[in-house]
This record gives structure tokens, sequence and C-alpha cells, in this order.
């Protein structure tokens, strides 16, 4: 019969049922699980000694007919192993010339990242990430976002819904004042201050959970913390002059979001060679500017960007493609947030407007756990929690 192993601790169980020595697991654990490392525009001579080396450990690498003489162009590769083979290449790659040595330690660094399990402190709460899936529940206070706008703009109805969704099961309540569905247009940072601050300084009086506010804006996201805000959920990834610093100041923890242009063009013709390994390398450039800032890189947390400037409709589903490829995104070594409730991709393909596509983003949100999302961001805490709760049953083992 064909066995799935669906992770390290179930291959343990698995060797330890059939009775293998504790040392022999250690041995054939990293045998167990296959993984594809693509490298871009590697020059051939690296190439070709990737591929002998491999080749030498029964892996594999693919290349570019074009790398090898008389062409001799440079080439994407594909290095294809399981675990152990991957490290060992890893390591003879290290004892070579430093363009090697690199790709050896990145290979390292790759396969530490995918099974990675990641605490982070938010407010007084300890989040272990890896262990179960969280959940942000949503609480735009705007006039015209595109599902709940205008339902809390008043600050009572809107501390009586974070309530609501913090007996749900909600970990995280992330607090909006301004709308950045497709085609919105800003709106001032007088007039998102108005409406957020206010209702963050109250629920800090009568929620327990962290709350979180969610702005690209510097002076809002400062006077939110003050107001007892104690995460940033940045749309814009810290590109915003000011933000990254102000991140710095109050050690607050961030979640940086790929977007391909602007809430208000974002969706005007969006195009991608390869959308996820665009995502990719625009997080990881983000990652790595708020480190040379001095931001601590254990508060970073990322988005892909389910939505903003991404194609849908027409046969053309990039948010389908990341969900069903988000795997790829944990190599960077992050906690991993999404948020997929109620999108617009999910009317493309059931049909329904959106007040009927619940039954779809929890559908997708499942797909998106069981491929390594640790923070789901949604409308609909109560069922979105217990489908989590299951998923994680199944993929977690909890």
């Amino acid at each position: 019969m064909l066995r799935i192993v669906k992770n390290r601790e179930d291959g343990i169980r698995i060797l330890k049922k059939i009775g293998v020595h504790e040392k022999a697991i250690d041995i054939m654990l990293p045998k167990m699980f296959h993984f594809n490392i693509k490298f871009k525009n590697i020059v051939p001579q690296d190439a070709i000694i990737l591929k002998q080396e491999m080749l030498s450990i029964g892996g594999e690498v693919a290349i570019s007919e074009k790398t090898l003489p008389p062409y001799s162009e440079n080439t994407d590769v594909l290095i294809m192993g399981n675990e152990k083979q991957l490290l060992k290449l890893a390591r003879k790659l290290q004892s070579q010339y430093s363009r090697l040595v690199l790709l050896g330690k990145k290979i390292e660094e790759i396969l530490g990242n995918v099974n990675k399990k990641m605490e982070m402190k938010i407010g007084n709460r300890r989040f272990s990430f890896g262990e179960r899936t969280y959940i942000m529940g949503i609480l735009n206070v705007t006039p015209d976002s595109f599902y709940d706008g205008g339902k809390y703009e008043g600050v009572e109805k809107a501390v009586e819904r974070a309530k609501e969704m913090e007996k749900e099961g909600a970990d995280i309540i992330d607090v909006g004042g301004e709308s950045t569905r497709p085609f919105s247009s800003p709106v001032s940072e007088e007039e998102e201050m108005r409406r957020v601050l206010p209702v963050i300084e109250a629920l800090k009086e009568e929620i327990e959970i962290p709350i979180s506010i969610d702005t690209y804006k510097p002076t809002v996201a400062e006077k939110a913390i003050e107001a007892g805000a104690e995460m940033i959920n940045d749309i814009k990834a810290l590109r915003s002059d000011g933000m990254v610093e102000i991140a710095k100041e109050y050690d607050v923890p961030v979640c940086i979001m790929h977007m391909k242009g602007e809430p208000k063009n974002m969706q005007i013709n969006p195009r991608y060679d390869d959308v996820v390994e665009e995502i990719y390398e625009f997080l990881e450039e983000r990652i790595e500017f708020a480190v040379s800032k001095g931001f601590d890189e254990g508060k970073i947390i990322i988005d892909p960007g389910i939505g903003f400037g991404k194609r849908t409709g027409e046969g053309i589903e990039d948010n389908c493609e990341i969900i069903s490829r988000l795997l790829e995104l944990k190599a960077l070594g992050k906690p991993l947030l999404i948020g997929i409730s109620r999108k617009s991709f999910i009317g493309n393909i059931a049909g329904g407007n959106v007040n009927e596509r619940l039954d779809g983003s929890l559908g997708a949100e499942a797909i998106a756990i069981a491929n390594g999302a640790d923070i789901i961001r949604c409308h609909d805490v109560m069922a979105t929690k217990k489908m989590a709760m299951v998923v994680d049953a199944i993929v977690r083992d909890l």
C-alpha cells in the first residue's frame, strides 16, 4: 500500500511503530521528504557543478540545454532531491568557491525554514506558529469596505463586534480605518485617525486579545500604538517613509504584504511571469530592508496579498496559484498570514455576491492552512475558527 508521510512527527511515529532504532530514525527521516529548490540566473560553471554533484549523490538538477557549449548561457536551475541529499549537497558546496558557498548556505536556510516553528509575542500573548492556526478578526470602521462597510462605524458597535469576535475565537482584532478594496481612494491621516483611535482606546479596556492596526501611514500607526494597538498590518510592506522607524521605535510586530500598484489601480491589467516567484522575491527584499534598518527580524509576518493586484476571472486565477503554492513562501522562514475572506475571486469561481462567498472562502482557507498558513484574516470568525480546528487536527495532528 501507499503510505503518505504528512510531516516529520508522522515520519517518526511510523518508524518507531516499525521498531527502528532511535539512531537509525535520525538517518532515515531526512530521506522521507523530497524538495525542489530553484535558483535563478546561475552561471554555466556553477550550474554544471551543481548538476554533477547532485547526480553523484542520487539527485538531479535541471538546467537549460543552452548552458552547455557552444552557447554557455546563464540558466535557472531546479535542484531535485530528498532532504538528506540536499543537505549533503549544501555541505559539499560550502567547501567550494564563494558563489557555491552562498548557494550551499541558502539551501540549508531554505530547508531549515520550511518546517520551522516560531514564537512571537504580540501584546501580552505568545503565539507559537506551527503549533496551530491563529485567527485574525477583521474590524473595519469604514463607510465603504467591500463587505462590512458602514456596519461598525460607531465606537459602541465596533466594540460590540470585537467582543463578539473574541468570544467566537479570534486571537487578534485587526482595526482598519481606510478601505483598500480595488479602485478605492485613500483618506487623509486625520480622517483615518478619527475613525480608528477612539475604537482602539475603547477596545483596550474591553478585550484581552491583541489589537492590530491596519494602516500603511506611519503617523496613523504611531498614534494607534499609543492608543493601544500592538501590531502593524501594513499593505505597503514598510514602503512608506518612516514606517519601519515607527515599528522599530515601538518594537511591535509588523505584517508586510505584497501588492502590485495601489488599491485604486492594482487591478488594472496586472501582469506576472510567475506570480509566486515575484511575491517571494518582493517579500525577501522587504525583509532584508527591514533588517538593514535595525528592525527585529523575529517580529516580521508575511502576507502574499490575495486580491491585491492579482489576476482573477477569464481563466486566470493568480489567487488560486498562490494558495496552491503557499508552502514555497515558508522558505522565507516567517509566519504566514493570508486574507481570503469573501474576496472577488471566490465569486468569480463559484458565483454569488459578497454575501454568498462564505463557503468558498472556507474551502480556500482550509487549503491555505494545509499549505502552511499560520494566521487566517477573516470576517466570519466562528465559522473560520471551527474550520481551522478541523484542518489543524488533520494536518498538524492536534
